[in-house]
């Protein structure tokens, strides 16, 4: 059964998708613990919240911003899982030596080809189980240990996404 979505249809998100090993790790873990959730979106940092909504020659503008924001390579620190205090008791891994992505985003929002809105950092992070508000969290606190990373990610693909149906699909994807 899949979730209920709390979001409009045709919202879009911007998202740094996690591929290679800590990908496959993350979307496997997922896949048992949120399986929902591991449909509906591929294993992320989320970028951009809420991204213009762009098709045509906006779609070229949009990966021009992307391209200048993400000119070299940026890795990180895939680290431990974690839960969010919230309401939704959200699981995540947590991403550090996070500078190289910081800069990043600051050049996303930075107008230079498409205005993205007004940047208001959030904590990095890579979700696991988006909501488990209800669910045996001693179980899944248990079960976040074996997902321990202690390796790096280097962010390879943006990918600009629009909720459709209960699965967010790709509008846009590039290598970086």
């Amino acid at each position: 059964m899949t979730e209920p979505s709390s979001s409009a249809q045709g919202r879009r998100v911007l998202v740094a998708v996690v591929t290679g090993t800590v990908g496959e790790r993350v979307q496997a873990w997922r896949a048992e613990h949120d399986p929902g959730q591991a449909r509906r979106i591929p294993p992320h940092s989320t970028l951009a919240y809420w991204p213009p909504a762009v098709d045509g020659d906006g779609i070229g503008t949009l990966e021009a911003q992307v391209r200048h924001a993400f000119d070299l390579p940026v890795s990180v620190h895939c680290g431990a899982v974690h839960e969010f205090a919230n309401a939704e008791h959200t699981f995540y891994v947590s991403l550090t030596a996070t500078e190289a992505l910081d800069r990043a985003r600051t050049r996303l929002f930075d107008g230079t080809h498409v205005s993205m809105g007004t940047l208001t950092p959030w904590p990095w992070h890579i979700t696991c189980v988006r909501r488990a508000h209800g669910r045996d969290l001693t179980a899944l606190r248990n079960a976040a240990t074996t997902l321990d990373f202690n390796d790096a990610w280097t962010v390879d693909t943006v990918a600009y996404l629009e909720l459709r149906g209960d699965r967010y699909e790709p509008v846009a994807q590039w290598k970086v």
